[in-house]
């Protein structure tokens, strides 16, 4: 669910299709148990700055998810890694 919410709210950036390559920018978030997402980094950037400033873009503007089963949180926050891929 949380791959589909981030990848259907960023705008990929259209200007990089058909490079020649595959582009990757992968992304780690940290949900609280409330679904507040209270950071996230880019920890593999793409190395293109056009794709990993949009990714930027869509992490800045989700804010807020459903909660995490309690499972997941029961020893502090969620962290989650989704790659945004261009190819």
């Amino acid at each position: 669910m949380l791959h589909d919410l981030f990848y259907t709210t960023w705008q990929q950036p259209t200007s990089l299709y058909g490079v020649g390559t595959k582009l990757t920018t992968t992304v780690e978030i940290t949900i609280q148990p409330s679904g507040a997402i209270s950071s996230w980094q880019i920890i593999t950037p793409s190395g293109n700055f056009v794709l990993d400033d949009s990714v930027r873009k869509v992490c800045e503007s989700i804010t807020q998810v459903a909660p995490p089963p309690q499972e997941l949180t029961q020893n502090g926050p969620y962290r989650v890694r989704i790659n945004f891929e261009l190819e």
